[in-house]
């Protein structure tokens, strides 16, 4: 048996480390044994646009770190190096200005797995997310992923909500719905946080908010933002728009909905909604419009359609309009003050 060389733990170190990062988190989410898992082909382009966009932007998103604080608990983590490579990391970040921290990637390559690897370096993280006054740690596992799943209830988390993956593949859109009377639609200013805020804090349910309570800060977008993202949106090759739906007769918000397209060839596109189920009539109207503007605008690509679990009345339309679930996601949370 080959004798393998000393191991080492370091901090993540930015943007030297970003392209090492992205060639370990495609190997490491590649499952043989279940395909559809797997980082897919239109995800690794459009992920190796958006690293190649951080690398080349990252003298300005220095500049806007050191002006909005904020945005420094961005892309926090550890990298484990064994055999001279990288062959493991785990990357965390803080959720706006709150005490809520979410774990975005647990990655070790399948030649050192079964070692303890993941363990340490996750334990590693809350230890980190603990001295940066942290409260709560969230993170999301595939479901059927047993090993990882097993892993993060040892270490305390708990299930307490999901979401599906949806894939839309069809050349043909589906057939247009349209808005049900007694409601209008207008474009939405992704930097109106208040009314994010306001629909989450009416519609998001009590088992949820247990662990993603609904805080101002969470939703607050610091100022340096509105600059950045359009910046890092062009630079790697997307473009999103966001649509309001209200009431006409009261004017109050009961969905926002959004679609991420490609501006570039390959990648894949994205669209999501969060509904007040009160209206779920809006539904077919909302699934359908969302495909139909994807396709229209960046057309040839795979649509995903990421949906929270809870959303059945959207998960159901989804469905009949020709979506495919690909896979689930567990959300898991740690209350990291007990």
């Amino acid at each position: 048996m080959k004798e393998r060389n000393k191991m080492s733990v370091r901090t993540i170190k930015l943007p030297a480390d970003l392209h090492a990062m992205g060639e370990l988190l495609l190997e490491a989410f590649h499952y043989p044994e279940n395909e559809t898992w797997s980082v897919q082909a239109d995800e690794q382009e459009s992920l190796t646009d958006m690293l190649r966009s951080l690398r080349r932007l990252w003298p300005l998103i220095r500049l806007i770190q050191l002006v909005s604080p904020s945005l420094r608990d961005v892309l926090l983590g550890y990298i484990w190096e064994e055999d001279e490579r990288m062959v493991g990391m785990v990357s965390y970040q803080r959720l706006g200005a709150t005490d809520t921290w979410y774990i975005t990637n647990v990655a070790v390559l399948p030649d050192y797995r079964r070692r303890g690897m993941a363990r340490k370096m996750v334990q590693n993280a809350l230890d980190s997310i603990r001295a940066r006054g942290g409260k709560v740690a969230l993170l999301d596992v595939i479901a059927g992923n047993v090993p990882a799943y097993s892993l993060y209830e040892q270490v305390g988390f708990e299930h307490f909500t999901g979401r599906s993956v949806f894939d839309y593949k069809q050349e043909q859109p589906p057939p247009e719905h349209d808005l049900p009377q007694g409601y209008v639609v207008s474009p939405f200013d992704a930097f109106e946080w208040r009314t994010r805020y306001e629909l989450a804090r009416r519609i998001i349910p009590a088992n949820i908010k247990k662990y993603e309570p609904i805080e101002q800060a969470r939703y607050r977008r610091p100022r340096a933002m509105r600059l950045l993202l359009p910046i890092v949106r062009r630079a790697s090759g997307m473009r999103e728009k966001e649509i309001v739906l209200r009431t006409a007769s009261d004017g109050q918000v009961v969905a926002l909905a959004e679609y991420t397209t490609r501006t570039r060839s390959g990648g894949v596109n994205r669209i999501g909604m969060r509904l007040d189920p009160a209206h779920a009539e809006l539904a077919p109207y909302l699934v359908h419009h969302l495909i139909r503007t994807a396709q229209q605008i960046s057309p040839g690509r795979r649509i995903e359609f990421d949906v929270s679990q809870w959303q059945d009345e959207v998960i159901q339309v989804a469905s009949a309009a020709g979506c495919v679930k690909r896979l689930e996601h567990h959300r898991m949370g740690l209350n990291l003050s007990l």
